[in-house]
This record gives C-alpha cells, sequence and structure tokens, in this order.
C-alpha cells in the first residue's frame, strides 16, 4: 500500500518537476519573443530618422534623439542596423553629432551603456572626422580607460585604435599602466594590430614612449611590432638583451621579433643565448632561442647547439632543442650519439621529437 503512494507521489513529483520547466521555457522564450519583437521596432525608427536625414540633407539629431545613445536597448537597435547594412547612416550621424553625443554619453550613460557605445564607435568607418570631431570621441574614450569595468577598458582601446589617433593609444596605455591595471596581454597586441591609422607612425609613437610602460604593456607592443612586421628597432631590442633589468618575458618576446629575420647576426644570438642560458635556473630565453634555430640548415654550430640544449635540466628546453633537431635531419651518428647516450632525458627528449616527425609526416 505505502509502496503504491510512494509510487504516485514520485511520479506526480516529475510531472511537476515537467511542468514548470515547461512554463518556465513558455515564459523565457515569450519574454525573447517580446525582446526581438522591441528591438525591431527600435529598429524601424532609427531607419526612419535615417530617411529623414537623407531627404533634408542633414544628420543633426534633435535632443530626445541624442538621449537615445544613453539607451541600452536603443544602443542595441543602433548596433543592429550597422550589422544589416546601414553602417555608413550610423556613421553619418555620429559624425554630425559628435560634440553632443559625447558630452551626453559621458554624463547620463551607465558603465554598459558607456561600453557599448564605445564598442560602436569601433565599429564604423570614422576616418573621415575632422579634428574637433575626433578629439571629443578621443577624450571619451580616454575617460573610459579608468573604468573599473573591464567592458568599458576594452571597448575605450577599440574605439581608440578605431579613432586612428597614436598620442591617444600612447596616452591610454600609460593610464593603464599607471593605474596598475591588468589587461590581457593578447587582446592589447591584437588591438594594436587593429589600429586604423598610419602604423608606422603608431610604432614610432609607442617606442618613443617605450621605457614608460611596464613589462606587461612593453611585452604586448612588442607582440604588436613583431605581427606587423616592423624591425625598425630591432637594434634596440638587440642592446636590451644584454641589460639585466629587462625581465626574463620581454627578452622572450624580443628574441620572438629577432627571429623573425634570420641573419648570421641572430643565428649568433640565438646560440649565444640557449649555451648561456640552457642550464640556468632563467630557461626560458634559451626555450625560445632553440625555436629559432630551426631557419639555420646544414650549420655545424646549430646543431652542436642544440645538442647542448637537449641536455638542459628544462623540459621545456630540452623538448623545443629536440624539435629543432629533428627539423634540422641532422646527422645519424648525431642523433644515435644522443639515442644511445648516458643522458636518460636527453634520448628520452629526441625519441619523443622523432616520434612526432613521423606522426606529423
Amino acid at each position: 500500500m505505502w509502496d503504491i503512494i510512494s509510487s504516485n507521489f514520485q511520479i506526480i513529483g516529475i510531472c511537476l518537476a515537467v511542468l514548470i520547466f515547461l512554463i518556465i521555457r513558455i515564459v523565457l522564450a515569450s519574454r525573447a519573443d517580446k525582446e526581438r519583437t522591441k528591438q525591431k521596432r527600435l529598429a524601424e525608427e532609427w531607419r526612419a530618422i535615417f530617411d529623414r536625414c537623407r531627404d533634408r540633407g542633414n544628420y543633426g539629431l534633435t535632443d530626445e534623439q541624442i538621449a537615445w545613445f544613453s539607451s541600452s536597448s536603443r544602443l542595441r537597435a543602433f548596433d543592429g542596423v550597422r550589422e544589416s547594412g546601414d553602417s555608413a547612416d550610423c556613421a553619418r550621424v555620429i559624425r554630425a553629432n559628435s560634440a553632443k553625443i559625447a558630452d551626453h554619453v559621458a554624463r547620463h550613460a551607465d558603465n554598459d551603456e558607456k561600453g557599448y557605445f564605445a564598442y560602436i564607435l569601433s565599429t564604423l568607418d570614422l576616418k573621415d572626422l575632422d579634428s574637433d570631431q575626433r578629439r571629443v570621441y578621443v577624450d571619451l574614450a580616454l575617460g573610459l580607460i579608468e573604468n573599473n569595468s573591464v567592458f568599458c577598458r576594452e571597448n575605450a582601446l577599440k574605439a581608440l585604435y578605431s579613432l586612428g589617433d597614436p598620442l591617444s593609444v600612447a596616452e591610454a596605455l600609460r593610464k593603464l599602466g599607471e593605474d596598475d591595471r591588468y589587461h590581457s596581454e593578447k587582446l592589447l597586441a591584437d588591438g594594436m594590430n587593429s589600429f586604423k591609422g598610419d602604423i608606422d607612425e603608431f610604432a614610432r609613437i609607442l617606442m618613443s614612449h617605450f621605457d614608460e610602460f611596464s613589462g606587461h604593456y612593453q611585452s604586448a607592443i612588442i607582440s604588436f611590432l613583431t605581427r606587423a612586421n616592423i624591425h625598425s628597432y630591432d637594434g634596440v631590442f638587440k642592446e636590451r638583451l644584454r641589460d639585466d633589468s629587462v625581465s626574463v618575458d620581454v627578452k622572450c618576446d624580443i628574441l620572438r621579433i629577432l627571429m623573425r629575420l634570420p641573419s648570421e647576426e641572430i643565428r649568433d644570438i640565438l646560440i649565444g643565448v640557449l649555451r648561456e642560458k640552457g642550464h640556468s635556473e632563467s630557461w626560458q630565453t634559451a626555450a625560445v632561442a632553440a625555436t629559432g634555430l630551426t631557419a639555420y640548415p646544414n650549420d655545424s654550430a646549430v646543431t652542436d647547439a642544440l645538442s647542448y640544449g637537449i641536455t638542459s635540466p628544462s623540459w621545456d628546453v630540452r623538448m623545443n632543442s629536440a624539435n629543432a633537431l629533428v627539423k634540422l635531419d641532422p646527422p645519424k651518428e648525431l642523433v644515435d650519439g644522443i639515442l644511445n647516450g648516458s643522458d636518460r632525458f636527453a634520448s628520452d627528449a629526441l625519441r619523443f621529437a622523432i616520434a612526432n616527425k613521423e606522426k606529423k609526416a
């Protein structure tokens, strides 16, 4: 009897759970449908404004319309219109009302709205802004750099990259560094490589302020230069390799940019680093140097250095040296000497590298 009652309660409980789940899904679906309807209506309102602007040949907005830029829903609709193909009209509105929009967003928008507006700025083609228009948006973005919201800071940087003013980006990076705010090195490097202005001038400005940045930001700058294939400052970086005050991370980044242009001088630098640091506690630069030596085939000095690196106490140095050695197809007697030698760690690293190469073949 009790078993039947208990079983019925279980069935009722399951049915109630399913019913509640279905009700929640229906409610969420209804809310999503209402939001889509609302966004569609707001997008049509933006398009109607664009139509009127085109008809009268003037993209100036009323104060009421300016206030829309501190509304999350209207910002999403504006961005939706941009994504659907009306980015030119969006840019014209942003351009024609720069002072009013920037002032309103700065004073009335919350953090999310400010960050979203900065993102919208980064997506539009604003390269033909005049100096006054550019300045108001640059000032707005710079103000967001000191915001506690990572969303705001990242989108502010994106806006500055898009606006193409190198001095403002350098100022923003200095602000971040002075406030000791962490910002992803990858995001920084990716952003710098999206810069819409004169890349060479941008690089010059960054390097003129290089010593003002902390190591984290210096690494991002070097990564940017590496991806942009800018080697005008390689001479400066070579000097810094010999500077004990430069961090290991920055030195690793310096090696990565230098090895992009193989030469006898760079080969000697890489060999020197591998031999000097390969067996030390600060082995990181040696691990990077080993990877760069694959650019020098049929070079006994290189294979000798890699044979030394494969005996390193550091796993990273051993494996990078082994992988580089295998790529260079060294003499069989050299390979056999390591495989049959007394250094078990070196022979294991080389066996693994050989097996990995055969697997990829």
